[in-house]
């Protein structure tokens, strides 16, 4: 009875996956890792490795983290049906010679679900699934168009009593095409600040699952099995126009199992601090905004996401507030 309560459970959470695998082309361990959890690069479709100049290139380029010049503590929140979690906290250090240090931890979770037996009574407690990715991240600039990043995983997820741990890294690289000109160049010309950046994740990632430990307490048999995480490729390219106010980019996406995408955002900037963002995420609409406020210290930018209704899950609103010192 016990067996047969255990397996009606993880089907029901392993449903709650499905939702998370469904809403972004998922069905294969890690899924929820192509979700935006970061408000600027969700607003603008999820289009983000060839700009990745905030916070949110922890999660999409680490290349493009060279750009930031000051203390960065960030953190987002995903709002979504379902019982559905998916939270981001994370901080940057710029250091000397043109390169950054970070620190991450991304948390998904899928909510509890009530145990019960195989005659469907409730056995006085839950199953819950949760999966936490702990990031450690360097970027530097080698030369005035090129920088590479790289970010270490330490994934984690439990289902009830049964956990997988595993090291994962993601590699990114970011060109600067302004900056193969002369100084001052491209300043004039009605597209500038051109960056192309590429990405590989998920190398050496997967989960190795063994429910010996669990089925001993029953008397019965366990089993092992490995979860790979499809390696994936990226690439990007973003620009500026309309004298810098408005920036442009795309997205393209492959990974080893899955069919490519292609990603599509833009952001027009009003008088330096206000933001507001449109994108098209594998045909998803998104939109967004967002406020920057300096002080002398300090400054802070909240940002806003919504993501349209993909397979009848509801729609997905992410908030995000990044303080820079």
């Amino acid at each position: 009875m016990k067996k047969h309560m255990y397996i009606i459970v993880l089907l029901l959470v392993c449903a709650g996956q499905s939702a998370f695998a469904e809403a972004e082309d998922g069905g294969y361990a890690g899924s929820f890792l192509k979700m935006a959890v970061q408000a600027r690069p969700a607003a603008m479709g999820g289009a983000y490795y060839g700009l990745s100049n905030d916070a949110a290139g922890q999660l999409f380029n680490p290349a493009g983290l060279t750009e930031i010049n000051k203390v960065t503590v960030a953190s987002s929140y995903r709002v979504m049906d379902l019982d559905r979690k998916l939270g981001l906290i994370s901080v940057l250090v710029p250091t000397r010679l043109q390169s950054t240090l970070g620190i991450s931890w991304l948390y998904a979770g899928y909510g509890e679900v009530m145990a019960r037996n195989s005659s469907g009574r409730e056995l006085g407690r839950t199953i819950s699934d949760n999966e936490h990715v702990f990031g450690a991240t360097f970027s530097k600039q080698f030369l005035p168009a090129f920088s590479m990043g790289v970010k270490l995983n330490y994934l984690y997820k439990k289902l009830d009593v049964v956990s997988a741990n595993s090291i994962g890294i993601n590699g990114g690289a970011m060109l600067l095409i302004d900056s193969l000109f002369e100084y001052g160049t491209m300043e004039d010309k009605p597209i500038t600040d051109i960056h192309v950046g590429i990405v590989v994740k998920n190398l050496g990632a997967k989960y190795s699952w063994t429910t010996n430990k669990y089925w001993d307490q029953y008397g019965g048999t366990g089993a092992t099995q490995d979860d790979k995480f499809p390696v994936m490729l990226g690439a990007g390219v973003s620009a500026r126009m309309f004298q810098k106010d408005l920036l442009v980019l795309v997205d393209v996406e492959k990974n080893f199992e899955q069919a490519l995408v292609a990603r599509f955002g833009g952001e027009y900037t009003l008088r330096d601090r206000y933001f507001l963002r449109g994108g098209l995420n594998e045909g998803i609409i998104t939109a967004g905004f967002g406020f920057l406020q300096e002080f002398e210290n300090f400054a802070f930018c909240f940002d806003y996401a919504f993501s349209a209704d993909r397979v009848d899950e509801g729609s997905d609103h992410i908030v995000s507030l990044n303080v820079m010192f």
